[in-house]
């Protein structure tokens, strides 16, 4: 086992611990708010869930900068020139930008949410897509462009599930 294993491993837990948090706090807020009311067991499951985000966050973070230096100290700077790159790096510092404003009520959890889960997928996306071949405007309008389609669909999500 050598040293990129062991960080491809973490970043591939920490990924899919954001990616597989992300996905149940929208599901476990969606279905706690049903009856507009979060009780005890509901928010612990909130929590819990919010937790292995921060986790999975923390692991994807410490294994990303363990790439920068594997790639530096093995002549693989090039590979910090792909756009894809660039745009992985954003949406991560988006996640963790949005975590802290969410933390601080700084950012409504309706706008929060659409973020968090969009960036997540995101990130997952861009670092497995490895064929991609689109600029780093490209990549980030489309990005955009589904945080806010993102958006209007949890809102439809939970407008629908109010209204029963």
């Amino acid at each position: 086992m050598n040293w990129h294993f062991i960080l491809t491993a973490g970043h591939i837990i920490g990924t899919v611990l954001g990616v597989g948090g992300a996905t149940f706090a929208e599901i476990f807020y969606l279905k706690s708010a049903r009856d507009g009311i979060i009780d005890q067991t509901e928010s612990g499951f909130l929590k819990t869930t919010y937790f292995i985000m921060r986790l999975g966050m923390i692991i994807l973070l410490f294994s990303g900068f363990g790439y920068l230096i594997w790639y530096r100290f093995t002549g693989q700077e090039a590979l910090m020139y792909n756009p894809r790159f660039w745009a992985k790096m954003t949406v991560v510092l988006t996640i963790v930008i949005n975590a802290l404003l969410l933390q601080a009520k700084k950012i409504s959890l309706n706008a929060g949410s659409a973020v968090s889960l969009t960036s997540w997928y995101g990130a997952m996306i861009l670092g497995s897509w490895r064929g991609l071949e689109a600029g780093y405007l490209q990549i980030l309008i489309f990005y955009t462009a589904s945080v806010i389609a993102v958006y209007f669909i949890l809102k439809t999500i939970k407008n629908k599930i109010k209204t029963k």
